[in-house]
């Protein structure tokens, strides 16, 4: 206790040179933390309206379906695969879909869409289709019309009410070909999506595509997402691993990983550049620290001080600066990132409209990563660590009587 209690004084005899190389470790921190926070927030994000909008958490399909999406590639939709799913208690939503595409046609125009069959109740809860109804009302299980996006709509003419006309190919090469009453409009966020999306229930969509009791794929939503390998380990054991394919959304969305993996690896060298520039600079001031007191280590040994004792006090002054500089720089970016967590950052101009291309609301929200936090703290105590070599070297080498002479 009295060494901790002599190096927490010895750091304060001299406040300037202390406060400098606490600032330097708090502005490292502090910076370190904003920049890991924003990075983590928006991957964050993009993952979570993926998920949201999509795929959910786990997909399940037909073995060789998500090499060649074909209808000719659907599977057995029943009561064995239902029950396999909703059997897990960590099971939130199950979204049967039946998706294909078609030739639509209204009037004199005609433009090649994507119709998806969906049970829309599921649907809601999974991607919130309702919530993007700009006219006429949301799908129900028992109506054979459908719901069309608003870029598709208008370059079809069409309005809720009209009708629209869907030619394609169905399952095992039956013909499909059919009139539905237009329900309501949607807005989708992406312009892609926007321009082709065609929506009906399930039993509607079956029927068009002579596809009874079949789906293209089976989108599961996760009370727990923490916890999707376990699930998947769970759900594998109870289908038929040679017919079916169980896919995590990371594995669904391989594009958008690419860039998580290029854009953490890009933020960790700029962090490990800025931790690099912080710690020459805490070594500049240990050797400044050191040389400055040479003559008062000499004193302290003449007059009985234990080498290791003085080492080990030489230790504890930096690691108590080290501790000074990190923690106020947590304290400092923690309420700002607690901020910006709950109050996004709205983006605007280009930028949004860079998000919004990709179907994204042009938010940026902070991650608040207790990880993080510990991780960069960590990280500065260790290069403290480091430093310290020198003055406890120093220690144990220096002559006493050169050292007072001084």
């Amino acid at each position: 206790m009295g060494d901790l209690r002599l190096a927490w004084r010895n750091i304060w005899r001299n406040k300037r040179r202390t406060l400098l190389t606490a600032a330097s470790i708090f502005l490292a921190v502090f910076l370190a933390l904003l920049v890991r926070s924003l990075q983590t927030g928006m991957f964050d994000n993009l993952i979570k309206i993926s998920i949201e909008s999509y795929t959910g958490h786990i997909q399940v399909h037909k073995r060789g379906y998500w090499d060649d999406k074909t209808i000719d590639n659907s599977m057995v939709y029943n009561d064995s695969l239902v029950y396999a799913v909703s059997r897990l208690k960590n099971v939130k939503t199950t979204v049967p879909r039946l998706e294909y595409f078609a030739l639509a046609s209204s009037g004199m125009q005609t433009k090649g869409v994507m119709v998806i069959g969906t049970e829309p109740l599921n649907e809601d809860s999974l991607t919130r289709l309702s919530s993007k109804m700009v006219k006429g009302s949301y799908l129900d299980r028992t109506s054979r019309g459908v719901i069309v996006a608003r870029g598709l709509a208008e370059f079809l003419g069409l309005h809720t009410g009209d009708t629209l006309i869907l030619i394609g190919q169905g399952f095992h090469g039956v013909s499909a070909a059919g009139k539905f009453p237009v329900r309501g409009i949607l807005h989708l966020p992406s312009p892609p999506l926007d321009n082709q999306m065609v929506y009906m229930n399930l039993p509607t969509a079956q029927d068009f595509f002579g596809a009874d009791n079949r789906i293209t794929s089976l989108s599961i939503s996760l009370k727990n997402p923490d916890e999707i390998g376990m699930t998947m380990s769970e759900l594998k054991s109870e289908i038929n691993p040679e017919k079916l394919e169980v896919m995590p959304w990371d594995e669904l969305m391989v594009e958008i990983m690419q860039q998580l993996k290029v854009k953490t690896a890009s933020g960790l060298i700029i962090i490990s550049i800025l931790y690099m520039i912080v710690g020459f600079g805490i070594f500049g001031t240990v050797i400044m620290m050191t040389n400055e007191r040479t003559k008062e280590f000499g004193v302290m040994v003449s007059v009985g001080m234990q080498r290791t004792r003085l080492a080990k006090i030489l230790f504890l002054e930096m690691v108590f600066i080290g501790l000074t500089g990190a923690l106020s720089g947590v304290a400092a970016a923690f309420p700002i990132m607690a901020w910006y967590n709950l109050h996004p950052i709205r983006l605007w101009g280009g930028m949004a409209q860079a998000y919004i291309a990709y179907g994204i609301e042009p938010l940026m929200p902070l991650a608040l990563n207790w990880s993080s936090i510990v991780t960069n703290v960590a990280a500065i105590l260790i290069i403290v660590m480091f430093t310290c070599i020198f003055p406890v070297r120093r220690a144990f080498r220096f002559k006493v009587v050169e050292a007072l002479h001084k």
